[in-house]
C-alpha cells in the first residue's frame, strides 16, 4: 500500500499556473497543497497571503523575496484567494481566484477497505458537479463505478497524471504519535460517520449519498426467501460478541420460514473463525470463502434483507439500497449510515464506541483498549441481546 502511494506521487507532473506580471513570474498550483513560486531577477521583496475566500480568514501568511517559493501545509480543499503585495510599495502584484472550471482535478481514495471506498466515493462526483472540473479518479475498485460515472476518468493507483490545477487525497491520516494530522484532515474524522470525511477533505457539504454500483441482478441463486448475514469482521472488536447471539437469531429466521445465507470470506467449519461466533453455526447456507465481490452483492440483492457488522460487506447491502441492519458497540451510532437498523449498546453506562477515541491497531486482534484481557473485553457488543436483533427483525420485516 505505501509502495503504491509513493508512486502515486512520483508520477505527478506538476504544470503550474504560470504568470507573467512585471519584472516577475509568479507560478502556482494546488497539487497537494497551494505552493506559490516567485522568479524574477529584479531583487524584489513580497508579502504572500493564502486567504480562505469562504470565510475571509487568512491561512497562511509569509514574506520572500523573488526566487523563493512558499507553500500552505494545509493538504485538503480551501476555497483558496492568493494575494501578493511589493513590501515596499504595498501595490498589490499578483492575485489568484480558486477555480478548477474545466481544469484538471485529481482525487485518490487512500484506503483498500471495501467499506471506505464506498462511503467516500459519491463525494468525488459531487466536487466536479460543483466545481465542474475535468476529474480524474483513482480507486482500488474502479469497476464498481466506472461504467456509471462517464464525466470521470478512472485511473489505477500510481498511473502518471499529467498537466493538474489541484489534487486531494482522501483518508484516515495519523501522525506519528497517533492524534490526528489536520494539515491533510481539517477536522476529528472519529466524531463524525465515515462518509463525512471525504465530504469534510473535499470541501462537500455532507448529505448521506449512495454511489451508483455497477453490480447486476443475474435472479436468485436461493429458492424461497432469504436472510444474508455477514457475522465476520477485520477485528474482534467489530464482532456481535454476545455469546450464542449469531445461533439464536437464525433459529429465530428458520423458525419464521427464511433461509439464512452465510456470506462471509471467513469459511464455516474452521475452528478458529467459528470460535469467534460461540461455535460452528447451523441452519445457514454455506456461501462462505472466496466469491467475487459481484456474487455477494447478487445475493444481496435477492434477498429480504442482510444483518452484519461494522465491515464492508454491510456498506455494500447499503450501497445496494438494501434493509440493512447493522449490529455495532464498539463504534458510535453516527459512525456508519443513518438509512439502516441500527443495533447498538442497549446500556450507555457500559463501555462503548472506542473506534470513535482510539486509534484502531490492526495489528493487535483482541484491540480493546480499556478493558482487555479482563471480564468486561468487548461488553459493548456481549450487551446486547438478541432479543435486539429479533425486535429488528419484525421492524424491518414490516418497512
Amino acid at each position: 500500500m505505501k509502495e503504491v502511494l509513493i508512486k502515486e506521487y512520483n508520477n505527478l507532473k506538476k504544470t503550474t499556473l504560470e504568470s507573467k506580471i512585471g519584472d516577475y513570474v509568479f507560478k502556482l498550483n494546488f497539487i497537494n497543497n497551494c505552493t506559490l513560486e516567485i522568479l524574477g531577477e529584479k531583487e524584489g521583496k513580497f508579502n504572500v497571503q493564502f486567504i480562505n475566500q469562504d470565510n475571509g480568514k487568512i491561512v497562511y501568511e509569509t514574506t520572500i523575496t523573488n526566487n523563493m517559493w512558499t507553500k500552505c501545509t494545509k493538504q485538503y480543499f480551501i476555497n483558496y484567494l492568493v494575494k501578493v503585495k511589493d513590501v515596499n510599495s504595498g501595490k498589490l502584484v499578483y492575485e489568484h481566484l480558486y477555480n478548477a472550471k474545466g481544469k484538471k482535478v485529481y482525487i485518490h481514495f487512500a484506503s483498500k477497505a471495501i467499506g471506505d471506498t464506498l462511503a467516500w466515493f459519491p463525494y468525488a462526483e459531487e466536487f466536479r458537479k460543483k466545481h465542474n472540473c475535468d476529474l480524474i479518479v483513482s480507486t482500488f475498485y474502479n469497476e464498481w463505478f466506472e461504467e456509471n460515472y462517464p464525466n470521470i476518468k478512472f485511473i489505477k493507483p500510481g498511473t502518471e497524471v499529467f498537466d493538474l490545477y489541484a489534487m486531494y487525497e482522501v483518508g484516515w491520516h495519523y501522525n506519528e504519535n497517533n492524534t490526528i494530522n489536520y494539515e491533510t484532515n481539517p477536522s476529528d474524522f472519529r466524531k463524525y460517520s465515515l462518509q463525512e470525511c471525504s465530504a469534510d477533505v473535499l470541501g462537500i457539504d455532507y448529505n448521506e449519498l449512495k454511489p451508483n454500483l455497477t453490480f447486476t441482478n443475474n435472479g436468485s441463486t436461493i429458492d424461497g426467501k432469504y436472510v444474508v448475514i455477514a457475522p465476520h469482521g477485520s477485528a474482534h472488536a467489530k464482532y456481535w460478541n454476545h455469546p450464542g447471539g449469531w445461533q439464536s437469531v437464525i433459529d429465530y429466521l428458520n423458525n419464521k420460514g427464511y433461509k439464512v445465507v452465510m456470506i462471509t470470506k471467513e469459511p464455516l467449519g474452521d475452528e478458529w473463525h467459528d470460535s469467534k461466533l460461540g461455535g460452528t453455526l447451523t441452519g445457514v447456507i454455506d456461501k462462505t470463502g472466496d466469491y467475487s465481490l459481484a456474487e455477494r452483492a447478487n445475493d444481496m440483492m435477492n434477498a429480504e434483507f442482510f444483518i452484519g457488522i461494522g465491515s464492508g460487506l454491510s456498506w455494500l447491502n447499503w450501497a445496494l439500497n438494501k434493509k440493512t441492519i447493522l449490529i455495532s458497540g464498539f463504534s458510535a451510532p453516527f459512525s456508519e449510515f443513518k438509512d439502516c437498523e441500527r443495533i447498538f449498546t442497549p446500556d450507555l453506562n457500559t463501555c462503548n464506541s472506542c473506534y470513535n477515541k482510539e486509534k484502531l491497531d490492526p495489528g493487535d486482534w483482541e484491540w480493546c483498549p480499556k478493558n482487555k484481557n479482563t471480564e468486561k473485553q468487548f461488553e459493548c457488543t456481549k450487551s446486547i441481546h438478541p432479543e435486539l436483533i429479533i425486535k429488528a427483525i419484525e421492524r424491518v420485516k414490516n418497512s
